[in-house]
């Protein structure tokens, strides 16, 4: 990156990070949280593979976590410890790392282990839902590689930009994504590309519970990589407004996706972290 374009991206940094523009960010849509609030929520992008526009908390750090069990079919199992964290930056902008913290892959050659591919994103949500109208928001993030080719890590970076839509219908709660993707080719130059699709359902069953629904897929990424869909059925517990835990299952319906999936997740707002670095704090 040349001079002229590192120099714009580090003034736009520190406008972003800079007070003024939290204050000014904060004072511009009503009903905003402050950035210093000591009253936390944790704003879950579990179980789901949609993501909605909702950001995490201004301020607030929050942690995921889950374990899961995914049958693949042909005699391939894959168990997965992973999750990672969530910094809400400004009202409207948070930073999303993930990573699979240990994966075993099973098959007729034996079960592997080891670490996952690490993933950095942003999202930013463009505007709020109204009456009839849904709110939007992009989400980019980018793939680290750090997973071995056992256990299925390419070992080159990967590109998703996400368009995210959001709305509620009565009880009702709708996450929609559209989730082109760029896929560093193994050993070679260049990308595949493929898009992602997600419609996700949460309904309140109780004060505490919800039944969450989706279907999601993914369009052909190559000739080895065909396209596929599945569907997802799970609940969610409100422990505390900063602690949420999820579980659930998957069932492939097409040919070549994944034969089921159960997972275990926990998602727990630490604290928030403007607050705690006032000054007289």
């Amino acid at each position: 990156m040349d001079l002229p374009k590192l120099r714009a991206v580090a003034i736009f940094l520190v406008l972003l990070l800079s007070p003024e523009f939290l204050n000014a960010e904060e004072t511009s849509e009503a009903g905003e949280s402050s950035c210093e609030s000591t009253i936390i929520a944790s704003v879950p992008s579990r179980p789901t593979v949609s993501n909605g526009t909702d950001t995490t908390q201004c301020g607030v750090l929050e942690l995921e976590y889950g374990l899961e069990r995914q049958w693949q079919g042909e005699g391939v199992r894959n168990d997965d410890f992973s999750g990672g964290l969530r910094f809400g930056i400004t009202p409207r902008l948070d930073f999303h790392w993930a990573s699979a913290d240990f994966l075993g892959v099973s098959d007729a050659a034996g079960t592997h282990r080891g670490f996952g591919d690490t993933w950095l994103g942003l999202k930013y949500r463009l505007s709020r839902q109204s009456r009839y109208v849904p709110s939007f928001g992009m989400f980019y993030s980018a793939k680290v590689p750090s997973a071995s080719a056992v256990l299925g890590g390419s070992g080159r970076v990967d590109h998703a930009i996400s368009v995210l839509v959001s709305k509620d219908v009565r009880r009702l709660h709708f996450d929609f994504n559209v989730i082109p993707q760029l896929a560093g080719r193994p050993g070679t130059s260049g990308f595949d590309h493929n898009t992602g699709f997600a419609l996700s359902s949460s309904l309140p069953l109780s004060k505490r519970f919800s039944l969450v629904t989706e279907g999601y897929g993914y369009t052909a990424l190559n000739s080895a990589t065909l396209a596929w869909a599945s569907t997802m059925a799970g609940v969610t517990y409100q422990v505390k407004p900063r602690l949420l835990l999820d579980s659930g299952f998957d069932v492939g319906v097409t040919p070549y996706a994944p034969r089921q999936r159960v997972y275990f997740g926990v998602t727990y707002a630490v604290a928030n972290l403007y607050s705690r670095m006032r000054p007289g704090r």
